[in-house]
């Protein structure tokens, strides 16, 4: 049962591990820290707080939580899981190192800790974790805007096509590159600038930034389309819509290229303001995506009930295709669903080409992940479509 937090900029750690004394523990010793605390002692616990609780730091003894002690590991880097980690385990030496789980997987190691644990050894691994978000502040966030520290890194989409797939889309993911913290997720300062009132500065900034890639490729031959999270906080905003459709003419980008992507627990906020909101956009021929589809609390009259033109079936779904009947059955099952609504579909954590050719075989419109890209800076972005032959050649075969 998760702690709830104070503050979006709350420190939280989720402790993963089967042996209630180890929880017990370090629930304690992190609460006088000042964090807040959920915990987990199997797989299906760890993935649904991940999903929901987000936390800042993950406590784990990975070879505790299922039969295949990299599973948890795996997974969090396929959810670019930006937590750091404390790994914890009863064996001697402990088998991985920090080293071999950041090249293997993406992920951040701070410490290992050696079973039983102690208070001790607790406090001085959690203390230097406590969360960037911290010591974050609105003047942080502010300069950050205006000495241009932001930047935005583009993840591939894939289309399905007659024989494979094909690259005809990107994502636009929001960095920070803090002058002394480094490359900074999104998850440590979102919080912080919806609650300074500066969610609208960093949303115009991707669009922006997106919007003039965009541009560029379209004089360069290159026809992609854009995808940027939207925030609910914009949804008060009704001269949004009028505002988006006039920069995209004025940079030469079609409405259809832009698809703004959306929540389910956003949705449901405001179903009213957000139906008026979304209907101007949706009149002026940009697309909706209904984000991280089928881990929240799912509501299936948002599907026909918003104007809608995508739906994403959340990464936690899509990364379990290749090993999980019971995933493949829900996605065959909101394809299904989607395509008799008239929505396309796109799958998230696409991790293996074994998920890429069921995904194809199911008739699932587009995916993401990965095994076709990681996310990366625009320049990096060109040079590997030039190395693939250009957007048009890039093919997965089926």
């Amino acid at each position: 049962m998760s702690v709830p937090t104070h503050s979006p900029n709350a420190n939280r750690l989720l402790i993963a591990d089967t042996d209630t004394e180890a929880l017990r523990l370090a629930a304690v010793v992190a609460a006088k820290l000042g964090y807040a605390v959920a915990s987990a002692s199997n797989e299906a616990q760890f993935c649904d707080e991940v999903a929901h609780f987000a936390p800042t730091v993950i406590l784990i003894d990975p070879q505790v939580l299922g039969a295949n002690a990299f599973d948890p590991l795996r997974w969090l880097g396929v959810r670019l899981a930006t937590a750091t980690l404390i790994l914890t385990s009863a064996q001697d030496p402990i088998p991985l190192t920090p080293e071999e789980i950041n090249m293997a997987y993406g992920l951040e190691v701070s410490s290992m800790l050696r079973k039983p644990l102690d208070e001790g050894s607790l406090a001085t691994a959690l203390t230097p974790t406590l969360n960037l978000s911290r010591r974050i502040s609105e003047a942080d966030l502010r300069r950050a805007v205006d000495r241009a520290q932001l930047c935005t890194h583009y993840q591939p989409r894939m289309r399905r096509d007659a024989d494979g797939w094909s690259i005809t889309g990107v994502e636009a993911l929001l960095r920070w590159n803090h002058p002394e913290y480094g490359l900074i997720f999104p998850q440590e300062f979102i919080g912080v600038a919806e609650e300074h009132g500066l969610i609208g500065a960093l949303t115009d900034f991707v669009l922006q930034d997106g919007i003039d890639c965009v541009s560029g490729w379209n004089r360069a031959g290159r026809r992609l389309g854009l995808s940027v999270n939207l925030s609910p906080k914009l949804f008060t905003d009704v001269d949004f819509a009028d505002r988006m459709s006039e920069f995209l003419w004025n940079h030469g980008v079609a409405p259809e290229q832009l698809t703004l992507e959306i929540t389910e627990s956003a949705a449901l906020n405001d179903p009213s303001g957000t139906l008026e909101i979304l209907s101007r956009l949706r009149a002026r021929g940009i697309g909706l995506a209904l984000d991280d589809f089928g881990i929240g609390y799912s509501s299936l009259t948002q599907l026909y009930k918003l104007p809608f033109s995508e739906v994403k079936i959340d990464k936690a779904i899509g990364m379990e295709i290749p090993q999980t009947p019971a995933a493949r059955m829900i996605v065959r099952a909101i394809v299904d669903l989607g395509h008799h609504l008239g929505l396309a579909v796109c799958c998230e954590g696409v991790e293996s080409k074994i998920a890429l050719d069921l995904l194809h075989k199911c008739g699932c419109d587009h995916a993401q992940g990965y095994f076709i890209a990681r996310p990366m800076p625009a320049e990096d972005l060109s040079r590997w479509i030039d190395a693939h032959g250009g957007a048009a050649a890039l093919r997965a075969a089926s």
